[in-house]
């Protein structure tokens, strides 16, 4: 019963509250399973500006606020085919997401797709061993985290604006630092949208970054060559340089 309670207000929680209008649809995928996880986001359709997002639940069901003005949702989630699509009815219905072949052709060789769980008021996705660890830089993972939008070092957590960095319970005061942090360095990432007491009253959201060994033991810096697979997937391949202390 905790876990659905704690799961329910965390869903909520991702729910941009514009006005008293709402979208909601389930999704699956072409077998019919549910997809949880997903990041729904709503556009502007002039000019696809950002306006508000949520995440799918565990049954793959969302809801998500709009102003009632004319919008679009893009759908996404690795693995998938992102979807994009009017919202000309209250209710979507069942979404059906293709899956990606050519991303699940490099799972294949890569490793597997990132697993996100719920942990109180919290998600934690692992990257260890999957997908996103090949992915670049750290902010090439956080664009691919459930319930966080955008890129380059400048991230909003759906309903809570802009987060505080955390890399190994140390704060993150220069953003610039998730570009130096390689991907294939990083343990998990986790989202907390209801922060404690032990944070500032000021913060509205939390992503940790745990990584597979302390930062800083060594210098080591990374270039880069990277493809697109569509949009949903950026796989970049590092070489990377290291100094040991």
């Amino acid at each position: 019963m905790k876990h659905i309670f704690s799961l329910a207000f965390l869903f909520l929680t991702f729910v941009y509250q514009v006005s008293g209008q709402t979208v909601s649809g389930i999704l699956t995928d072409e077998a019919g399973q549910s997809v949880a996880y997903a990041n729904v986001i709503l556009l502007a359709v002039a000019d696809s500006a950002f306006v508000s997002g949520t995440i799918s639940d565990d049954k793959g069901s969302f809801t998500l606020a709009v102003d009632g003005k004319d919008k679009i949702i893009r759908i996404s989630s690795i693995g998938y085919v992102t979807v994009y699509q009017r919202c000309h009815t209250a209710d979507l219905g069942v979404i059906r997401l293709a899956s990606d072949t050519q991303m699940l052709n490099e799972v294949v060789v890569k490793g597997n797709l990132p697993k996100t769980r719920l942990k109180g008021d919290a998600l934690v996705t692992n990257i260890q061993n999957s997908v996103l660890s090949v992915a670049g830089s750290a902010n090439d993972v956080l664009a691919k985290i459930p319930g966080i939008q955008g890129k380059d070092g400048s991230f909003t957590v759906f309903g809570k604006g802009t987060p505080i960095f955390y890399i190994n319970g140390r704060l993150v005061r220069d953003n610039s630092e998730l570009e130096r942090l390689h991907s294939s360095d990083i343990k998990s990432v986790e989202v907390v949208t209801n922060p404690g007491a032990q944070y500032d009253a000021t913060v509205k959201a939390v992503v940790l970054i745990r990584t597979l060994k302390p930062v800083g033991e060594g210098l080591g810096f990374n270039v880069k060559t990277a493809n697109m697979y569509g949009e949903n997937f950026f796989y970049s391949q590092p070489v990377r340089f290291q100094l040991s202390s």
